[in-house]
């Protein structure tokens, strides 16, 4: 609730307070008075007064006392909700996840749903037409590829001829730019 309601309900209360302390002082017992267009009595405005008064109070303590029981609602719930965790676990490591005793606990078991032969021709479908579009093959087709010839070094200067006495391994084929010369192996 708001702050500035429940001070303006204890503002009230006071004016409510300070009303009947005034009737009872000013307004002698017997005497009726004309207010509203209604005859009251001393007593009659006394009680509403202290009705409204009495409401205020009932409801700020009964409003305290939910507060406290909504706090230990909440501490009691996180208490019992870690222990069923910790419940389940045990009861799992005991009897086993898909174990029928666990429903005596409340425990639903859950069995990985079957799939139909229709998801299933589906999804090896899906998978054909991605591995085609990709170009991925499987281990026995990549044992099939394989690379003629053998590795080489040749070391290129910065206007892409070959520099010529500086080669690692197998002489190496050719370059687009030196199609007569041959660079001589170390």
């Amino acid at each position: 609730m708001d702050m500035s309601n429940n001070s303006s309900k204890q503002v009230q209360c006071q004016q409510f307070t300070q009303a009947e302390d005034g009737i009872n002082t000013q307004i002698p017992a017997k005497t009726q008075v004309n207010i509203g267009g209604k005859a009251w009595t001393q007593s009659q405005l006394v009680q509403v007064f202290s009705a409204a008064v009495d409401a205020v109070g009932a409801v700020t303590a009964a409003k305290a006392q939910l507060q406290q029981l909504v706090v230990s609602q909440g501490a009691a719930i996180q208490a019992a909700r870690a222990l069923y965790i910790e419940l389940r676990q045990y009861a799992e490591t005991q009897w086993g996840k898909g174990s029928p005793v666990l429903a005596a606990f409340g425990f639903v078991t859950t069995q990985p749903k079957q799939k139909s032969s229709a998801t299933k021709a589906i999804a090896a479908a899906k998978s054909k037409l991605t591995r085609q579009a990709r170009g991925t093959v499987g281990a026995r087709q990549k044992q099939a590829v394989t690379a003629n010839g053998s590795v080489g070094l040749v070391l290129v200067s910065a206007n892409g001829q070959a520099i010529p006495g500086v080669t690692q391994g197998p002489v190496p084929p050719a370059l687009p730019g030196n199609a007569g010369s041959t660079p001589a192996s170390k």
